[in-house]
């Protein structure tokens, strides 16, 4: 959860540091030149996106990470592994700023399992398939994070800002938190129990099939269907529904 906590506190970071550059682990050796880079790196379990680049992670049978897009802007990518965690970033300038905030890279992931997702910025994050005992997932910003297929004892989903986040497949547990403005819609994921929390304006959708724990303080709607048993707790005009 840790992983989490820390993706969940971004927007308090003065200037969005963690887009300038993380200033931990190593830096992956890179080959390749003008519009298609490969990058030389293994062994990492979680993914973590910083800025406006788009990123496609895939479970594969072996670790891989290839770049494409205009070649001053490869130039600029900055591609971690700090412990277990693959960091998708921009080079930082003598200042300490970002080179570079642009879209236009589409970044590739292959990796044999992965157990967290986390995204902060503008960009894109999507996790084609996810198997794990407990699955992690974070949004920071306006940026898109996709979940494609997720089978996990338990799943946490952490929001915060305007950005949105999809999510299907099941979970015996299911955990979700917003603070602000964006939407965990997801309708086809399916979980047995759920704990959900929005302070805000945002909207979650789910299936829940046991039991559901919902407090809304805000404007946010909840609309849960699969027939559990529901324990609501509501300040503020959002809507809570369970059916």
């Amino acid at each position: 959860m840790r992983f989490l906590m820390v993706l969940a506190a971004l927007p308090l970071i003065a200037c969005g540091a963690i887009a300038n550059g993380s200033g931990k682990g190593e830096r992956a050796p890179e080959s390749g030149t003008g519009t298609a880079r490969t990058f030389q790196v293994a062994d990492f379990s979680k993914v973590e996106l910083a800025g406006a680049d788009d990123v496609d992670v895939r479970v594969g049978p072996a670790f891989a990470v290839r770049a494409e897009g205009p070649a001053e802007q490869l130039d600029k990518l900055d591609i971690r592994r700090d412990g277990s965690t693959l960091w998708v970033g921009r080079k930082k300038n003598a200042a300490g700023w970002s080179m570079s905030r642009g879209k236009g890279v589409k970044i590739y992931v292959t990796m044999p399992a992965i157990e967290a997702a986390a995204l902060s910025g503008s960009g894109n994050l999507s996790v084609d398939t996810a198997r794990a005992r407990k699955f992690e997932a974070a949004l920071a910003g306006s940026g898109n994070l996709r979940l494609g297929s997720v089978q996990a004892e338990a799943l946490d989903l952490d929001l915060a800002g305007s950005g949105n986040m999809t999510a299907a497949g099941q979970t015996g547990k299911l955990e979700i938190n917003i603070a602000g403005s964006g939407n965990i819609e997801s309708p086809t994921l399916k979980a047995a129990d759920a704990e959900i929390s929005i302070a805000g304006s945002g909207n979650v959708s789910a299936a829940v099939t046991r039991s559901a724990k919902v407090t809304v303080m805000g404007s946010g709607d909840v609309t849960l269907t699969g027939g559990a048993r529901c324990n609501t707790t509501k300040m503020g005009s959002g809507e809570i529904r369970c059916s």
